[in-house]
């Protein structure tokens, strides 16, 4: 007896041992179930079909897409990867934005910087559809655009199975339900533009009946367009990966670089992603530098009038560039800066640079044909260094910001920008546009040349001297510090400006101790570029990123 009460312990302890390794067993047990009931979720998911639609809708403001004007398209969003931070380049023409979320690379390699497509490269830089063709050759694709230049220019033909221009978004949308419904289409686009159109006509401001009333219909079509694909007798045994991107957003227009400008969106939703909003806004600091001067105070009556400059030609074939600083008090309206037309049209003949609404806008005319192109923010009451350079080699208008360049255009559908006037400063031609520009004009330089940003840049916060690169260009160089008197006197050069008086004004002069602006440097958070769609489309089909794209995966499956 005494030996078994010895081994009762013993026995008891065994027995607690065992339970419990049975109960460790049982949880370790059930933990490997539920893995491995989510690797067989995962496997079973990928060895479905997989299926691409990438929605394009031209100039959507996000902001637009309200529970109220896009019930469809804002519950996709909470369903999905939804940036609302995303980014297209400058300038932000269409161009760019469509180029970017097609090859995958920004404009510095793409080259469609404007919408003549002048330069682009898509040899080197093709669609995602090319990848796709090389890859998985068997798929059928598609794209279906109202603007026609994607399918003109970014698409290849030998690159996908049907490429359709619509006449309309109604055609559009026909076609990519039919492509859905009934051509069994593996990855497809369709293209949607009236809401771009509508931005144009209402400067994209989400305050605009007939824009909110263009994302309602757009909205509708998504709408519609989701309901194809879940209708699909197939749609359960398929994995579909729904993407939906704008190429720009709006600042009154577009092709500028402001952020509203710049401010896309990109929607990625597939049944592997878990729903998230990037959303982090950029942080923005101004850096200036020091700037003291005494000049003139241009207001209502008072302007300038350059003399006639007989070497200055601005014929459809001759470079030219026009440099000045500028610092705006008042920001209404559109008055001119400097100019040699009539600014009751753009279409007339010349150049007028403005300040419209704030924004500088550089405006060429031909009588027939006209270019603008807007950037420069004048709200800030800072001195800014602006320089347009017409370049007639490479058929681009460009603006830049203290030495920067802000925004680009096309001007080879414009000709000859000699009016049969000389510029005023203030003021237009008839000397009676209203208003006047309010503010402060000094540093007026006119080069017979297109200068190279480096040139630009190397003297965008000094003065001119007999060192400058282009100096055997300059035709006239005026610095406007004069303490009195009547004139902007010539410097370097012997053109001088007369300031010039109506109704009985009086030309006043302010000390300023106000800074030049050099740049903003924008910290964006670690936004995504429109070019990283790409990318994310290649890497759902299991097709390898190419070396030289500037995009990354924005989600992984």
């Amino acid at each position: 007896m005494r030996k078994i009460k010895s081994l009762l312990p013993l026995i008891i302890i065994m027995g607690l041992f065992t339970f419990s390794c049975r109960k460790f067993e049982t949880q370790a047990d059930k933990e490997n179930q539920a893995l491995d009931g989510k690797i067989s979720a995962n496997s079973l998911l990928s060895e479905k079909p997989k299926k691409v639609l990438f929605i394009g809708i031209d100039g959507c403001v996000w902001k637009a897409l309200t529970p109220s004007n896009a019930p469809n398209l804002k519950a996709l969003m909470d369903e999905s990867y939804t940036s609302t931070n995303a980014l297209t380049e400058i300038p932000t023409w269409s161009s760019n934005g469509w180029s970017a979320l097609f090859t995958g690379v920004g404009v510095a390699k793409h080259k469609a910087s404007d919408n003549s497509f002048s330069g682009a490269d898509f040899i080197n830089y093709p669609s995602f559809f090319r990848q796709i063709k090389t890859s998985l050759p068997s798929l059928r694709t598609a794209s279906i655009a109202t603007w026609s230049s994607i399918n003109n220019f970014i698409v290849a033909s030998q690159d996908v199975t049907v490429k359709q221009n619509s006449n309309s978004d109604d055609a559009t949308e026909a076609r990519i339900i039919q492509e859905i419904t009934s051509s069994n289409t593996d990855v497809s686009f369709c293209h949607f533009d009236n809401v771009d159109h509508a931005g144009h006509a209402s400067n994209y401001r989400l305050t605009s009946q007939m824009y909110i009333d263009s994302v309602k219909a757009v909205d509708n079509r998504v709408g519609r367009i989701l309901d194809a694909i879940k209708s699909r007798a197939t749609y359960d045994d398929e994995n579909w990966l729904i993407v939906v991107a704008t190429d720009h957003g709006g600042d009154l227009s577009h092709g500028g670089s402001s952020y509203l400008e710049r401010n896309a969106f990109i929607i990625v939703n597939n049944s592997a992603i878990t729903p998230q909003l990037v959303n982090t806004l950029p942080t923005t600091t101004t850096e200036s530098n020091s700037h003291n001067i005494t000049t003139v105070d241009f207001k209502t009556n008072v302007y300038g009038q350059l003399p006639t400059l007989s070497n200055l030609n601005l014929s459809a074939t001759s470079s030219c560039t026009i440099e000045f600083r500028v610092r705006a008090t008042a920001t209404s309206s559109d008055p001119v800066i400097i100019g040699n037309k009539n600014w009751a049209s753009g279409y007339n003949k010349g150049i007028i640079i403005s300040n419209r609404n704030g924004i500088i806008r550089a405006n060429f005319g031909d009588g027939t044909n006209r270019l603008d192109i807007d950037g420069v923010d004048l709200s800030d009451q800072l001195w800014h260094h602006v320089a347009v350079v017409v370049n007639r080699t490479t058929q681009k208008a460009t603006l830049f910001d203290g030495g920067i360049q802000v925004a680009e255009g096309n001007i080879s559908s414009v000709g000859d920008l000699q009016s049969g006037s000389p510029f005023k400063i203030g003021q237009d031609v008839t000397s009676n546009y209203n208003p006047y520009f309010t503010g402060s004009i000094s540093e007026i330089r006119l080069f017979k040349s297109a200068l190279p940003q480096t040139s630009i840049s190397a003297y965008g916060f000094t003065s001119l001297t007999s060192s400058h690169p282009q100096q055997a260009d300059l035709v006239l160089y005026t610095k406007g510090n004069e303490i009195s008197g009547t004139v902007y006197n010539g410097s370097m050069v012997t053109p001088k400006i007369d300031i010039l008086t109506k109704n009985s004004a009086t030309i006043t002069r302010s000390t300023l101790t106000i800074p030049i602006f050099y740049r903003n440097i924008t910290d964006y958070n670690g936004a995504p570029y429109l070019y990283s769609v790409p990318p994310t489309i290649l890497s759902f089909l299991g097709i390898s990123r190419p070396s030289y794209y500037d995009g990354q995966t924005l989600v992984n499956f």
